[in-house]
């Protein structure tokens, strides 16, 4: 009797482990959080995030658990009330429990403790700038509460550009000592696309000793482009071209609609504006095709999240990504930096206007400066 008894035992145990394989639970215990806030749970794709799920905290407690196919990947916990949190608390989640603590508003000084390789290498960078990260939230909560006095806001973004160099050095110098670790390259990666206080010399003799597995990423495309020294396209040059593929995987290249205007539209999943620009571009798409060719190419590396939306926005003009994202390809070669960017190109391949952002009627006049018979 007491063998058969052991041997339910473990099979129970066996059929316990295979379950906890395929599933995920992040675990969060934290102080100072009002009950019924409501905290998400983002998919972090490096230059984009989808949300995932939501729950809301009693007692301090909440709880995100799914099935996994495949980890360990990272995501990020954020607070749906903007007015009174800030910052962003990042999970590498695999397929076990994920304890996630936490004291108050900053989200940025919360950590996530599992056996993960990863979330233990992103809790050394945590462990070393968790202080001024909560002075950065804490900036930020203030700007946002104070978004009308410009005056103000320029003073915080002064302070916060001087607390995040210190940041960029103490990260740097974790860099250093560990670099082989999907967190290390992401931040080298910021380090040199957006303009920290390391010289590129030190950050290409960095990247060069890192273990191959970690070169074979976006994050190490995107060094190696904002490492070249490359010329970005002007109103007179000559367009640039690249290879895009469409939702249906096929390819097209860029000079393969020359001979018409093109209207190049560099937009995000994430960007409000890009979304009310496409009534606009569908109108003006569907009356001028005969002498213009627009073509969306989409900022984002989460492929699958933008053919959910093109086809959720039933996008009818060329709708293309090179899955490169704001990393590398035709981001890096046109010099995107925000979104909507537009460049409209000549029949003979010439770009004549460049533009960011939109308002209504903008894409309407810009072509009718540079269009004889375009209909708006």
């Amino acid at each position: 009797m007491m063998k058969q008894v052991l041997f339910l035992i473990a099979i129970t145990l066996l059929i316990s482990c295979k379950e906890k394989r395929n599933t995920y639970l992040i675990s969060g215990n934290v102080t100072n959080i009002p009950d019924s806030t409501i905290i998400d749970l983002f998919m972090d794709y490096g230059d984009t995030g989808n949300k995932i799920s939501s729950d809301t905290i009693f007692n301090g407690q909440f709880e995100f658990s799914d099935s996994l196919e495949t980890g360990p990947v990272r995501m990020c916990l954020r607070m749906s009330d903007w007015e009174n949190f800030c910052g962003a608390c990042d999970v590498w989640v695999d397929k076990e429990i994920i304890e996630v603590q936490g004291n108050g508003k900053y989200l940025s000084t919360w950590k996530a403790t599992s056996k993960v390789k990863e979330q233990i290498a992103l809790n050394k960078f945590g462990s070393a700038t968790g202080n001024l990260q909560a002075k950065i939230d804490s900036l930020y909560l203030t700007g946002f509460k104070n978004r009308s006095d410009k005056e103000l806001r320029g003073q915080i973004m002064h302070k916060i550009d001087s607390i995040g160099n210190q940041i960029n050095e103490l990260e740097f110098s974790i860099i250093k000592e560990n670099p082989n670790s999907t967190s290390a390259i992401r931040k080298l990666y910021e380090l040199v696309a957006f303009d920290g206080p390391i010289a590129k010399e030190q950050i290409k003799e960095i990247y060069d000793s890192m273990d191959p597995a970690y070169k074979n990423s976006l994050y190490a495309e995107g060094i190696l482009s904002n490492l070249e020294e490359k010329k970005i396209p002007e109103i007179g040059d000559n367009m640039l071209n690249f290879i895009a593929h469409d939702t249906n995987g096929v390819e097209h290249s860029l000079t393969d609609f020359k001979g018409k205007y093109i209207l190049l539209d560099f937009w995000s999943l994430g960007c409000g504006p890009c979304f009310a620009a496409m009534p606009e571009t569908k109108r003006i798409d569907s009356l001028n095709r005969e002498q213009l060719v627009i073509i969306g190419v989409s900022m984002s590396s989460d492929e699958e999240s933008w053919e959910k939306i093109s086809k959720m926005k039933n996008i009818s003009w060329i709708n293309l990504s090179d899955g490169k994202g704001t990393f590398a390809g035709a981001s890096a070669i046109y010099g995107i930096e925000g979104f909507p960017s537009y460049f409209l190109i000549n029949p003979e391949g010439v770009i004549v206007d460049k533009w960011f952002g939109y308002q209504e009627g903008w894409l309407a006049d810009k072509l009718k400066k540079h269009m004889k018979d375009v209909n708006v």
